[in-house]
């Protein structure tokens, strides 16, 4: 009969091929990759109160994410692209609905969230500090893994609306 012998031909195959390593199989993650997967993920969860076509991720600063980005570059999410872009003055702001605010920017903080107040940005950084300031998401590691806090406050200043299941997944700091 015939299966028995193609039997033997699969075994012999799977003795024979070699397995690959899995850190071969799949390139390994970094911070700025988690981040950015996250990032494209918060759409899922925020409502801007003005019609969107697509979504546009803003990068202001120095840019950690390298490469990283170009993995959500192009992504639907809830049927609307995502665009990166990285405005190099505050009034390319204007257009931007998540605006990721770089370390670079630590000592003008302040001054930065007051030139936005009154738009609709979902404000994101990764600097100690910034969800005290005002900076409504802001992810820091713990046990080697990429989480994040929120300033409930900061949001509810703003027009945006942030799901209750993300606000579940976040820390919250600040006064609530």
């Amino acid at each position: 009969m015939k299966t028995p012998f193609l039997i033997a031909v699969l075994w012999g195959l799977v003795l024979t091929v070699q397995p690959v390593p899995l850190h071969a199989q799949a390139r390994a993650f970094g911070e700025y990759d988690v981040k950015a997967v996250f990032i494209a993920n918060f759409f899922k969860f925020v409502e801007w109160p003005s019609p969107v076509r697509e979504y546009r991720i803003c990068i202001y600063g120095s840019d950690p994410f390298g490469q990283s980005m170009r993995t959500v570059e192009g992504m639907k999410v809830r049927g609307r692209p995502l665009e990166v872009r990285r405005p190099v003055s505050l009034r390319a702001l204007g257009d931007c609905h998540l605006l990721f605010i770089s370390s670079s920017e630590r000592r003008r903080i302040q001054s930065l969230l007051d030139e936005i107040k009154g738009m609709d940005i979902l404000t994101v950084g990764d600097t100690e500090g910034y969800a005290q300031e005002g900076v409504m998401v802001n992810f820091y590691i713990e046990a080697s893994k990429v989480k994040f806090e929120i300033n409930l406050n900061a949001i509810r200043r703003s027009s945006i609306t942030v799901s209750s299941q993300l606000l579940k997944l976040g820390r919250m700091v600040g006064d609530e």
